[in-house]
């Protein structure tokens, strides 16, 4: 491939992206096809600007400018691979390689970790140890912002470590992406915060195969209000009758704020496993005397 060609694949592949992302209208099965086709892409004209830059002209200092600023952008984009996995429930790409990200736990009990503030308190991963997360992964660093993030496998949320052999970088897109397993990772520390789950099977989930529990247990799991994080004094009985379809909304994350009406959309971004729906703005409150409505709704 010529260094133009390279060039002009490369900038159309980055336009393709940036016009994925800026459009999360799109439906999510055309945005993830978009971006395995870009970044697919954006490795052939890397790898070809790479080539073209051992050449005479290159070497007299001769690159086109548009094409060093072009071979420098492709070093921070990286393809994911969407091979499935041959032992566990989800694609390749949603696990670390256990080589070299077995896990590795800093806390075993539960009053410990279900302190307020104890995940945010223990966490310490410097920018050196990312830098080495991305070598060890072969992924280059940093990366675009939003693009990855350098998970714990076991999170700090039940227990986890910041060793190096617990962490890893993980990609947002495609779906599920660390954002769908940051979903999973709260939905375990409600477990195990309000007595439902030990906190070593927690981690045994974890690690064996968290994409199966997430799949099965909170990405198509129906509306629920059995998982509080912390106790409330039970809902006054009523003294009238009233509709029983769900009026108002809210989670009972014990780190969540606001309430929504059913008439605004916000409610459905709240995670499915925690969310509680009342028929009565009187009756969440009572429950959650520190609500207030959602700014946006």
């Amino acid at each position: 491939m010529s260094l133009a060609s390279a060039v002009v694949l490369l900038q159309t592949s980055l336009s393709l992206l940036t016009l994925v992302n800026s459009n999360p209208s799109l439906p999510q099965s055309m945005r993830d096809n978009a971006t395995v086709v870009a970044q697919h892409a954006i490795s052939e004209a890397h790898a070809a600007l790479a080539s073209t830059a051992t050449s005479a002209d290159v070497a007299q200092g001769d690159t086109p400018p548009l094409a060093q600023a072009a071979a420098a952008n492709t070093a921070s984009t990286q393809t994911v691979s969407l091979a499935p996995s041959s032992t566990k429930a989800g694609p390749a790409y949603v696990y670390p390689n256990l080589s070299l990200t077995p896990g590795a736990i800093l806390a075993t009990d539960a009053s410990t970790i279900c302190a307020a503030g104890y995940a945010s308190g223990v966490r310490d991963v410097s920018t050196a140890t990312k830098a080495q997360v991305y070598a060890e992964y072969g992924v280059s660093y940093p990366q675009p912002l939003g693009a990855y993030e350098v998970d714990h496998f076991i999170p700090l949320e039940i227990g986890g470590s910041n060793d190096l052999t617990n962490l890893w970088p993980e990609p947002a897109t495609p779906t599920p992406g660390f954002h769908q397993k940051d979903q999973f990772e709260n939905f375990e520390h409600g477990q195990v915060c309000n007595g439902t789950m030990s906190v070593a099977e927690a981690k045994r989930r974890m690690v064996s195969d968290w994409y199966l529990y997430w799949e099965g247990e909170v990405e198509g799991a129906p509306p629920t209000t059995s998982l509080p994080v912390q106790s409330a004094p039970p809902l006054p009985q009523a003294t009238t009758t009233v509709d029983a379809s769900p009026a108002y909304y809210t989670s009972s994350y014990h780190t969540a704020k606001y309430w929504y009406p059913a008439s605004c959309s916000g409610w459905q971004s709240l995670s499915k496993a925690y969310l509680e729906s009342f028929p009565t703005l009187e009756a969440l409150l009572a429950k959650y005397p520190g609500r207030n409505e959602s700014p946006g709704c």
